[in-house]
C-alpha cells in the first residue's frame, strides 16, 4: 500500500521537475525488507532533496543582501513560511491516512511518516527546480513546470474541499473527552478534531497567499503568475486515497 501511495505522489511531478530531482537525488536503488526500511530511504532522499532546496535558493537569495536588500528581506520571510505551510501540508496528508472518518478514530502503524516524507521530497524538488531555473533565468522551463500542474492541481483542491467537510461532520460528532488508553487506535476528541481542521485550513489557505508573494518577485509576471503558482501547490495535496478510504467504511 505505502509504496503504491509514494508513487502515486512523485508521479504528480512534471517532467522537468522528476528530471531535476533525479539529478539531485538519485531514488534508492536497493529493495528495501521492510516498511521501516523503505521510510528509513524515502526520509533520507527527502534530507537529500531538502538541502539541494536550500542548496538552489542560495543561489537565488544570497546576492541579493548587497544588491537589493529589500528583495533579499522577502524571499527570506516568504521561504519562512513556504518552509512552514510544506510542513503543515505534508502532516495533513500523512494524518489522512491514519484517521478513520467514518469512526472518529486515529490508529498507528509502522508506515507512520511514509507519505509524509514523499510529499516532502515532492514539495522539495519543485521548489529547487524552480530555484536553479530562476538562476539560470529559464523562465521557459518553469512555464513548462507550471503548465504541468494544472489537472493534478484541480483534483486535489476537490479532494481538499471534500476532505475538509468530511473532517468537519466527524468533529460535530466527536466527545469532548476519551478514556486514556495504551493501545495505539483511540477516538479523537473535540480538541484532537480542532487541531486537525486548523492544520487543514492553514494547508488550504497556503497556495494563495504563497502565490502572491512569489509572483511579486518575479521580474515580469504574467498575468496568470499567481494562478499558475497557487496550482503548483494544490497539486502536491491530494486527499484522494483518504476519501476511498472513508467511502469504503461508511
Amino acid at each position: 500500500m505505502f509504496a503504491l501511495t509514494l508513487a502515486a505522489v512523485l508521479a504528480a511531478s512534471p517532467a522537468p521537475v522528476e528530471s531535476w530531482s533525479k539529478k539531485a537525488c538519485p531514488p534508492p536503488k536497493q529493495t528495501p525488507d521492510s516498511n521501516v526500511e523503505m521510510k528509513f530511504l524515502e526520509q533520507k532522499r527527502a534530507e537529500c532533496l531538502r538541502k539541494a532546496m536550500n542548496k538552489a535558493l542560495d543561489k537565488v537569495i544570497v546576492p541579493l543582501k548587497k544588491s537589493n536588500p529589500s528583495a533579499f528581506k522577502d524571499w527570506m520571510s516568504l521561504q519562512a513560511d513556504y518552509n512552514r505551510w510544506m510542513a503543515d501540508a505534508c502532516a495533513a496528508v500523512e494524518e489522512s491516512n491514519w484517521v478513520d472518518l467514518s469512526t472518529g478514530e486515529r490508529s498507528m502503524g509502522t508506515g507512520y511518516g511514509f507519505t509524509e516524507s514523499g510529499c516532502l521530497q515532492q514539495q522539495f524538488a519543485w521548489r529547487g527546480f524552480y530555484a536553479d531555473a530562476w538562476t539560470r533565468k529559464d523562465w521557459n522551463a518553469i512555464q513548462q513546470a507550471l503548465q504541468g500542474f494544472a489537472e493534478p492541481a484541480r483534483k486535489g483542491r476537490e479532494s481538499l474541499q471534500s476532505y475538509r467537510s468530511k473532517t468537519k461532520e466527524a468533529a460535530a460528532r466527536a466527545p469532548a473527552h476519551v478514556q486514556e488508553s495504551e493501545l495505539p487506535m483511540r477516538q479523537l476528541t473535540q480538541e484532537d478534531w480542532k487541531s486537525y481542521n486548523e492544520r487543514l485550513d492553514r494547508a488550504a489557505a497556503g497556495p494563495e497567499a504563497l502565490a502572491r508573494r512569489q509572483c511579486a518577485l518575479v521580474p515580469s509576471p504574467t498575468p496568470d503568475c499567481a494562478q499558475r503558482f497557487a496550482d503548483s501547490l494544490s497539486a502536491q495535496m491530494d486527499f484522494t486515497d483518504a476519501l476511498s478510504s472513508a467511502g469504503s467504511g461508511e
